[in-house]
């Protein structure tokens, strides 16, 4: 099993839920959406030690869900560090940071998904892409690492 796999296991056994809402409603992360720019899906922001994670109102659902789960990689792996994530794109990632959080968010997602494996013993990268509505290079990155 991989790091960050193993990870985003032990949260969702934690919380007893894989759903991004929920472990951020019951992290004390506080969620916002707003008018950003079309580049910006999202970034995260701590202060006074209160987390925020704050998404692009424009998002549709599943790139918003995605979004969500990327901020939340970020807080849960990177704690201490402010995230402004200002690609256009979800699947390009620039810096380490990106592809852990990105990987973070492939696991979480196809985590939260699992039922509709059927009880299939391998899953590919192109089946998570397809299971949990992810990019394929994130899907394709996630199994990697």
């Amino acid at each position: 099993m991989q790091k960050t796999e193993a990870q985003v296991r032990r949260l969702i056994r934690q919380y007893h839920s894989a759903e991004p809402e929920t472990l951020c409603e019951k992290m004390g992360i506080i969620t916002l959406e707003q008018d950003l720019p079309q580049c910006v899906n999202g970034f995260t922001v701590e202060m006074n030690g209160m987390r925020f994670i704050v998404l692009n109102d424009a998002l549709d659902y599943y790139k918003r869900r995605f979004t969500l789960a990327h901020e939340l990689g970020h807080i849960v792996l990177h704690k201490g560090t402010n995230s402004l994530r200002l690609s256009c794109n979800t699947d390009f990632c620039v810096t380490k940071y990106e592809r852990e959080a990105d990987s973070f968010a492939a696991w979480l997602l196809l985590l939260l998904e699992m039922s509709e494996l059927n009880g299939r013993e391998s899953v590919t990268a192109e089946d998570a892409a397809k299971i949990a509505h992810i990019p394929l290079s994130v899907a394709d990155n996630a199994f990697r690492t």
